[in-house]
């Protein structure tokens, strides 16, 4: 078999074309979508506790008696809050729920005396004052 300068050079040719070939382009990694898909988060802030007033008890039982000559005032309720709950924006829209906020009652006076025994009180009996008691916003998502 005989090989020629001919035919060396149709092989040469031919592996250039074949080494110029295009090579198919990699598939993406992510799929490019004609709308987003993100749900929005929703938010719920948590409740707060009681902060009630201390209260204030004159309290006799058999034969004996209870006498104050001072006064009696009982505390005052506290503060109690809740936080803000603001929602994400997205599809759908997210929900928000604020916490419910706990009691600020004010303190009470208590005189109490049973069977033979008696509660004498020379002074004033003063109820402690309510306090505050309120709850955060709630906001929502807006939709997209």
């Amino acid at each position: 078999m005989r090989f020629s300068i001919f035919a060396s050079f149709v092989m040469v040719l031919a592996a250039t074309f074949v080494s110029a070939a295009p090579a198919p382009a990699p598939e993406p990694d992510v799929v490019a979508r004609g709308y987003n898909n993100f749900k929005a988060g929703s938010a719920q802030s948590g409740s707060s506790g009681n902060t009630n007033g201390g209260s204030v008890v004159n309290e006799a039982s058999g034969e004996s008696t209870v006498k104050n000559w001072g006064f009696n005032k009982a505390g005052n309720g506290g503060y109690s809050a809740s936080g803000a709950a603001v929602a994400g924006n997205g599809f759908g829209g997210g929900n928000a729920r604020s916490g419910n906020s706990g009691n600020a009652n004010g303190g009470s006076v208590i005189n109490s005396a049973s069977g033979a025994s008696e509660v004498f009180s020379g002074g004033a009996n003063i109820a402690g004052n309510g306090g505050t008691s309120t709850t955060g916003n709630a906001i929502g998502g807006n939709a997209k």
